[in-house]
């Protein structure tokens, strides 16, 4: 017969699982050992995430301007129609 043990590869962090077959548990994990980068790439790293959030926080900036000034066109066209119309708005007692 063959080994109760089953040996698998985590797809997402590498790390290798040994499962036992009858009731799935793991035995045992070896976890795969990870990189470190070096200061200069981690700095080079902020930088590049500083320059990112700044061109977001622009186009946002940018996107809410245009926003307001879409929605003062707005208000001061439905001003205006409101200032054209000599229609007075019912009151309750004027339908009786």
């Amino acid at each position: 017969m063959g080994s109760n043990k089953l040996e698998i590869i985590c797809p997402c962090c590498e790390t290798l699982l040994q499962v036992d077959r009858q009731t799935g548990e793991i035995i045992w994990e070896e976890r795969k050992q990870k990189s470190h980068a070096s200061l200069s790439d981690m700095v080079k790293g902020l930088d590049s995430q500083r320059k990112e959030k700044e061109t977001l926080f622009k186009k946002q900036s940018e996107i809410q301007k245009e926003r307001s000034r879409l929605l003062d066109e707005k208000f001061k066209e439905a001003q205006k129609k409101v200032d054209k119309s000599t229609d007075r708005p019912l009151r309750d007692f004027d339908l009786d």
